[in-house]
């Protein structure tokens, strides 16, 4: 994000009359900027870009209001981060939602060691490992509505489902399950 200029501050203005034109090249200037500030908040690039975008659409929307047009940069890293914010704690939600979920079905099941072996295993796992299984497995997701939940690719759909079954499979060798052959 470059310091605000003489040019930018009529850059800033023409936009404000609607010129798409300068919409287009403050979006140019500062994108790359609003991309790493929203990754640093959500640790992911796909989710980093989206809200971005999101910062510019409520920014080019509320922009005939913003009296400082010389901090147009700082108003605009200030929006993207809200809504990476607002992002992360709709990404937590979701994440707690099935928390709650998997208890309940595992609750509603005839509890043996091998399903609380698996409850524990996939408790244990990082969230976003987690998070996959869960979508898979307990809410019978498709991988390409996974993709879409989620806001990733497919590889990284099967990627991530790969590595999570992995380690559900070694905690279930380390508690004593084999894999039938």
């Amino acid at each position: 994000m470059k310091p605000c200029d003489d040019n930018e501050k009529a850059t800033v203005a023409a936009a404000c009359r609607g010129d798409a034109d300068a919409q287009a090249e403050l979006y140019e200037r500062h994108y790359t900027a609003m991309v790493w500030i929203a990754y640093s908040v959500l640790l992911d690039r796909g989710g980093a870009e989206d809200a971005a975008q999101q910062a510019f659409a409520r920014a080019f929307e509320k922009l005939p209001r913003l009296r400082r047009k010389e901090r147009f940069g700082p108003w605009l890293a200030t929006i993207c981060r809200n809504a990476a914010q607002d992002m992360l704690r709709d990404r937590q939600r979701r994440v707690n939602l099935q928390k709650v979920a998997i208890r309940e079905a595992c609750s509603d099941r005839n509890h043996n060691g091998f399903d609380r072996v698996v409850k524990e295993a996939v408790d244990s796992l990082p969230a976003m490992y987690r998070e996959i299984i869960v979508l898979r497995y307990y809410t019978n997701m498709s991988y390409r509505e996974i993709e879409s939940v989620l806001g990733i690719s497919g590889n990284k759909v099967k990627g991530r489902l790969a590595r999570a079954r992995k380690r559900i499979r070694i905690r279930l060798e380390e508690e004593g399950f084999r894999r039938e052959q």
